[in-house]
């Protein structure tokens, strides 16, 4: 009967240590799910925050675009008030002076 008192002692030893253990390992995995359930958190709040940047860069390019837009436009009416110009000035540069026209018009009656 001793002999299986000391066994059954051994055995209670071995559970108490097992049970001990096993509440440690539980602390462990509590603390390790509590570890993952942060982590979610954070993740979520992480792709919340790219969610925001991602509308703000596209209302900015949308910005930019019009930007660019209007930009290209008074551009383009630039070079077209400079082609404008450049033809008036080749007109006006390709008439004849007025005083040559008088010195013509002397030399005719002249004659």
């Amino acid at each position: 009967m001793e002999k299986y008192e000391k066994e059954i002692r051994d055995i209670l030893t071995l559970v108490s240590e097992l049970s001990s253990m096993m509440k440690k390992d539980n602390v462990r995995l509590d603390n390790i799910a509590e570890l993952v359930e942060s982590n979610a958190k954070k993740a979520e709040s992480i792709l919340a925050t790219m969610e925001e940047t991602s509308k703000s860069l596209t209302q900015l390019e949308a910005t930019m675009d019009k930007i660019d837009k209007d930009d290209l436009k008074k551009l383009n009416q630039k070079v077209e008030i400079i082609e404008i110009l450049n033809r008036i000035n080749n007109r006006l540069e390709s008439r004849t002076p007025v005083s040559e026209h008088f010195e013509s018009f002397y030399k005719e009656e002249d004659e």
